[in-house]
C-alpha cells in the first residue's frame, strides 16, 4: 500500500501572508490551454488566482517530489475540503502540479486529530505523514511534520526520513 501524505492547506502550501499580484482575469484560460485540462475554465477566476500567485511555488514541489519519491498519496485534511468542491480540488491540485496523488478527503468533523486518526484505522494505512501547520505532535509522533510558514526544505528532509523509518518497521 502506497504512504498517505494527510495534507492541511493554509501554512503548508498556502502561507500566511499571499504575496501581492494582479489579478488575472485570463489565467483560467491560460492554465486549461497549458495544462491541457479544459476543466479549469469552469473554476472561479478568484480561486484560480489564488492557487496560482499565492501558493507558495517551492513547498508544493517539494510535496510533489516527496509523493513521487515514495509513490505517496494525498488525502487532503485541510477546511478547504469544506469549502471546495471536489472538482475544484483536483483543479488547485492539477494547477500545482499534484494532482495524480489526491486520491480522498478525511470526513467532515472536529478536531483534526481524530479525523485522521479514524482514516487510518477506517482504510488500515499503515505508512502515512500529517504535514501541518497546527501542532499534532501528541497524537502522531515522529509521523507528523509541522510546517512554521510553508512546507519548506527542512521538512521535506524530516518527512524522508520518518517515510523511510516506517518502511523498515
Amino acid at each position: 500500500m502506497n504512504p498517505i501524505l494527510f495534507l492541511d492547506i493554509d501554512g503548508v502550501l498556502n502561507p500566511p501572508i499571499c504575496p501581492q499580484y494582479e489579478l488575472d482575469f485570463a489565467l483560467s484560460d491560460k492554465l486549461a490551454a497549458k495544462l491541457n485540462n479544459p476543466s479549469i475554465k469552469k473554476l472561479n477566476i478568484y480561486f484560480v488566482n489564488q492557487v496560482y500567485y499565492g501558493f507558495d511555488k517551492k513547498s508544493c514541489e517539494l510535496i510533489k517530489k516527496l509523493a513521487q519519491e515514495f509513490e505517496a498519496k494525498i488525502v487532503l485534511t485541510s477546511s478547504w475540503r469544506l469549502y471546495y468542491t471536489k472538482e475544484e480540488i483536483e483543479g488547485m491540485f492539477e494547477i500545482v502540479g499534484i494532482k495524480d496523488t489526491f486520491i480522498d478527503f478525511t470526513v467532515h468533523g472536529n478536531p483534526r486529530n481524530n479525523v485522521i486518526m479514524e482514516y487510518v484505522h477506517t482504510h488500515n494505512v499503515k505508512r502515512y505523514l500529517v504535514i501541518d501547520d497546527f501542532d499534532m505532535r501528541n497524537n502522531f509522533g515522529y509521523r507528523f511534520i509541522q510546517t512554521a510558514q510553508c512546507f519548506n526544505e527542512a521538512n521535506y528532509h524530516q518527512a524522508r526520513y520518518a517515510l523511510n523509518l516506517q518502511e523498515s518497521l
